[in-house]
């Protein structure tokens, strides 16, 4: 992120460069059967389709055919102890853009099935290796299973 405001201009000093604007863009996954030269961004409700178009083509370099922007309308929910409606989450804005017909995008993925099955067996392992150590302590202390560890000589 770059400083919210520019900084004040004193004559000699040298001209100052922002490298990041305070705007962000989320990648997620089309949840539509989409064509594969397009692609779906989240982004803040103050970026306008301008914005989003420059940031996309000065920053990272992509090529935008055609762009579609909106706000979808908020999911609203009770508040707590009262009777009026507020919004369950802030507004966002969902991006459309689509890539010329020769550029391909296939939304990675990040945690493959092998990468998953292997963390839930060290999970797994994990967690028998300290119902075990649990076990051998409550044996161990058998006559102080009221008092707390940290009074424990």
């Amino acid at each position: 992120m770059s400083f919210r405001y520019y900084p004040r201009y004193v004559k000699g000093n040298p001209q100052l460069r922002v490298f990041l604007p305070n705007f962000w863009l989320k990648l997620v996954p089309n949840h539509q059967e989409m064509p594969e030269n397009c692609v779906t961004f989240k982004a803040p409700l103050v970026m306008t389709d301008a914005d989003i178009r420059n940031y996309l083509e000065k920053i990272y370099k992509i090529p935008v055919v055609h762009l579609k922007t909106f706000v979808p309308f908020p999911e609203l929910k009770r508040a707590p102890g009262k009777e009026y409606l507020i919004k369950a989450e802030e507004d966002i804005r969902y991006t459309y853009v689509k890539l010329p017909s020769n550029m391909k995008f296939t939304f990675p993925e990040l945690f493959p099935k092998e990468k998953i099955e292997e963390m839930t067996q060290e999970y797994e392992h994990m967690k028998k290796m300290q119902e075990k150590t649990q076990k051998a302590y409550n044996k161990k202390n058998w006559d102080r299973c009221d008092v707390p560890t940290w009074f424990q000589i």
